[in-house]
């Protein structure tokens, strides 16, 4: 039986942070990942709300010297050439106004070797197979076929779409969100923007809102091209996710004229229903965090940042209750996090059914001090509750539309 303090399964980027936090307040950290790293992963475009709470685990250094593309913004255009460019700076005056895209095998593998660093200790191909909740047990299988116990006062769950302990011990919930596929690869050598934003994420409007193509510049000359939609739409093409992907980014204004002499460099991939949740984000030794609990979408690049989030504040709270220090796990963490997981869903919403995009794309003039609050929002400030898209998103989004277009939300 192997003893540690925290006991952490999978070594994405909220396994990562939060094992880098407890071994340097001085626990003992074991993380167990199933595959090798590096591996290829999806979900490449950072927010500023990542880069302080990477400063805040004292990480940001190793992801600021790693050469990674600088993203200062977002820009979002229809097929109608309505464009809305969003520049990180124009927030609430919170201290970090810019990010990184990145490609996930290096980032992520990265993290993990800076919580090596720190002093966790790492094992990866092994996978977690059973869990004594009562007894806080973690039954692994190793590479070469060997079994392993592990006692920890606290086990962490970071294990993303893996869902370990939610497979395990039957938290699976269904999303809220309608499930949707991800279409997408890599190209090299596409035409770029001259305008200053040639590293922002552009994110492409296809048709009447039937799908959209994310845009992300990874290198100055590489660039990730994905390709969100429901199931049915993708299927009503009778194509595989190759011809899919093909046909959507030839016939796109945009894509087609930014994509027109670039090469894929490797195959198309396809994640389909991504959207997913949990019953409950906690037990009585056990807490999960990223992907693990619930998976939005990635239209805002919401994901990593709610990983780095959680693991940042499951790490926290798991130091001061092995303090002693009472820790009430449904307000200081699953309530705490449901702020920020409800404002990004609240956009997720209504970034399908129109009402942000009427919102980003209205000529009418607007306030710079709402536009700076929705900034702050697009920079996963989603817990500021100084901003009424926080504290209020729903009504916030409701009172802009309509303020804006002119028309009813409801209708």
């Amino acid at each position: 039986m192997t003893e540690c303090d925290v006991f952490i399964i999978g070594g994405g980027p909220a396994g990562s942070i939060a094992a880098a936090k407890l071994v340097q307040a001085g626990y003992s950290v074991e993380v167990v990942e199933k595959v090798k790293f590096p591996r290829f992963v999806i979900g490449e475009s950072l927010l500023p709300r990542c880069n302080e709470l990477l400063e805040n685990a004292n990480m940001l250094e190793a992801v600021e010297t790693a050469g990674f593309q600088y993203k200062g913004g977002v820009a979002f255009e229809n097929e109608n050439n309505d464009i809305k460019v969003i520049n990180f700076e124009n927030n609430m005056g919170q201290k970090h106004n810019s990010s990184f895209q990145v490609r996930r095998e290096t980032f992520d593998n990265l993290l993990l070797e800076e919580a090596i660093r720190f002093g966790a200790n790492v094992t990866t191909e092994s996978e977690v197979t059973a869990y004594d909740e009562e007894a806080n047990i973690v039954t692994v299988i190793h590479k070469d076929g060997s079994k392993e116990k592990y006692h920890a006062k606290k086990v962490i769950d970071a294990s993303g779409y893996g869902r370990v302990l939610p497979r395990l011990l039957d938290l699976d919930s269904n999303s809220h969100l309608a499930l949707r596929d991800a279409i997408f690869c890599r190209v090299e050598n596409d035409l770029r923007p001259t305008d200053g934003t040639d590293g922002y994420i552009y994110v492409d409007v296809v048709g009447e809102n039937d799908a959209w193509i994310w845009n992300i510049p990874l290198s100055p000359t590489v660039t990730s091209v994905g390709i969100v939609c429901t199931d049915e739409y993708y299927r009503s093409f009778n194509m595989d996710q190759e011809a899919f992907w093909n046909h959507i980014v030839k016939n796109d204004p945009h894509a087609s004229k930014r994509y027109a002499h670039a090469t894929r460099i490797n195959e198309v991939g396809f994640i389909g229903g991504y959207s997913s949740n949990v019953k409950r984000m906690f037990g009585k030794n056990f807490v999960m965090v990223g992907n693990a609990t619930e998976f939005l979408d990635p239209v805002f690049s919401s994901g990593v940042t709610l990983a780095l989030e959680s693991g940042s504040k499951a790490a926290e709270l798991t130091i001061k209750e092995l303090k002693g220090e009472a820790v009430d796990w449904q307000v200081d963490y699953q309530d705490y996090m449901m702020i920020g997981v409800d404002v990004f869903r609240e956009y997720v919403e209504a970034w399908y059914d129109g009402r942000l995009q009427g919102i980003l794309f209205s000529q009418a003039p607007g306030s710079t001090k709402i536009e700076s609050k929705i900034v702050s929002v697009l920079s996963g400030y989603v817990w500021d509750t100084k901003n009424m898209f926080v504290t209020t998103p729903t009504h916030a989004v409701n009172a802009t539309y309509k303020a804006l277009t002119g028309k009813d939300p409801h209708s």
